[in-house]
């Protein structure tokens, strides 16, 4: 059976999903809140290490997904559109978030190692823990809200792709996630697994009906 850019984008936004949301599980419910002491910081580290290496692991696996996800989902876009101006823009939203997201785990998992060897001092790791923070959640909102207002606006302007309810719910969100509440530490990646998932589960469902 051929594959369409629907049916892509759908399959490859489930799997980017669901090895994203996995390896976060493994060891984000554990995640200190801002704030936190130092030595708390570096306990963290300490007692989750291979847990970390495991959840970074899966979750940059799921970016390979999640480009070929964007890649697909570009054409979807842009054949809706009859242009590829804001279906670009969602899909270079996608990429920025993704570049954020490969420094947040990268980080995270260098401070894992490094913890295991006892190579890692409390400044350290409070300064490594708080540039993951901002990668995985400022820095990657607003390539996330880029994504879900281009995708948005396409999908309410042409009445194609999605169906209205979800078109409005991305649109909201993708300006939630240039604002100030995407600071928090969590919001961006629930965002992802959340926008992906809707989603690619509309497109698999269009493409099958």
């Amino acid at each position: 059976m051929r594959l369409t850019a629907e049916r892509q984008a759908g399959v490859a936004g489930i799997v980017a999903a669901l090895l994203f949301g996995v390896g976060s599980a493994i060891w984000g419910l554990d995640m200190p809140e801002d704030g936190t002491p130092v030595a708390e910081v570096l306990d963290f580290y300490r007692d989750t290490d291979d847990r970390i290496v495991v959840g970074a692991t899966l979750s940059l696996l799921s970016i390979a997904a999640f480009l070929w996800f964007g890649a697909a989902f570009r054409r979807v876009l842009a054949d809706a559109e009859g242009s590829d101006v804001l279906a670009t823009t969602a899909f270079g939203g996608l990429v920025l978030a993704m570049a954020a997201g490969i420094g947040a785990e990268s980080i995270n998992m260098a401070a894992a190692l490094r913890s295991r060897d006892d190579d890692l001092s409390a400044e350290l790791a409070q300064s490594l823990f708080e540039t993951s923070q901002i990668l995985g959640s400022a820095a990657t909102g607003v390539g996330l809200g880029a994504f879900a207002l281009a995708t948005a606006a396409v999908a309410l302007r042409t009445r194609a792709v999605l169906p209205r309810w979800i078109a409005v719910g991305t649109g909201v969100l993708g300006a939630a996630l240039l604002s100030p509440l995407a600071h928090v530490n969590w919001v961006a990646g629930a965002a992802l697994v959340l926008i992906t998932g809707v989603i690619s589960a509309a497109l698999l469902r269009e493409s099958a009906a």
